[in-house]
C-alpha cells in the first residue's frame, strides 16, 4: 500500500515534465528562416570561394574589425585595410571569372556590418549575405542575416565613389530604389 502512494504521485511528477518537454519540443522557433533560405545559405557557404572564410552565420558575436582585419577581409572604417582584395574581386569580375570577398565596415558606433559578394559566373549574378547583427544601434529587426540576388557591380558617383550592386540596367536605375545596394564607399 505504501508503494502504492508513492508510485501515483511519482508518475504524476513524470507525465507532467513529460508534457511540459512536449509543449517545448513542438513550440515554433523563433526567427528560423524558412528551409528555402537556409538551403540557398548553405549552398552559398560550400561553394570553394567561400569557404576559407567560413559560415557569416557561426562568426562568434564579438567578431571585430580588428579579426576582420587578421583574416585578410576587405576592412573599410577609419582606414581601408586590404584594397588588393577590392581590386582582384573587380578584376576577376570584369573579366567574368567567379570572384569573393568579404566586407567588413563598421558603424559610427564602431559596431561591425559584415557583406559577403561572390560573383557566381554560371549564373552570371552577383550574391550577397549581409549580416547586421552586431549593429547595437539598429533596430531588433534591423539585426538579421539577409541573402540577396544582383545582376552586377561597378563603381558608382562623382565626388564621392561608392561600390554597389545592381539590379537591371545600371543606367535606369534610381539611387532610392532598391535595386540599387551599396557595398562600400570607397572615397
Amino acid at each position: 500500500m505504501m508503494k502504492r502512494r508513492m508510485l501515483l504521485p511519482l508518475l504524476f511528477l513524470c507525465a507532467l515534465l513529460l508534457g511540459a518537454c512536449a509543449a517545448q519540443s513542438a513550440a515554433p522557433a523563433a526567427s528560423v528562416p524558412p528551409a528555402e533560405a537556409l538551403s540557398e545559405m548553405d549552398l552559398f557557404y560550400q561553394n570553394p570561394l567561400t569557404a576559407p572564410y567560413g559560415d557569416i552565420r557561426r562568426l562568434d558575436a564579438d567578431y571585430s574589425a580588428e579579426q576582420a582585419q587578421a583574416d585578410r577581409c576587405f576592412v573599410i572604417g577609419a582606414m581601408v585595410h586590404s584594397d588588393d582584395l577590392f581590386t582582384a574581386f573587380m578584376t576577376d569580375y570584369e573579366n567574368g571569372e567567379d570572384a569573393f570577398i568579404r566586407v567588413v565596415q563598421t558603424t559610427t558606433e564602431g559596431d561591425p556590418i559584415l557583406t559577403d559578394v561572390l560573383y557566381d559566373s554560371a549564373a552570371d549574378e552577383v550574391l550577397l549575405v549581409r549580416d547586421a547583427t552586431r549593429d547595437a544601434f539598429a533596430a531588433e529587426e534591423d539585426r538579421v542575416i539577409t541573402l540577396e540576388h544582383y545582376d552586377g557591380v561597378t563603381e558608382y558617383g562623382s565626388g564621392h565613389l561608392y561600390w554597389i550592386a545592381y539590379r537591371g540596367a545600371l543606367e535606369d536605375l534610381d539611387p532610392m530604389s532598391e535595386d540599387l545596394f551599396v557595398i562600400a564607399a570607397i572615397n
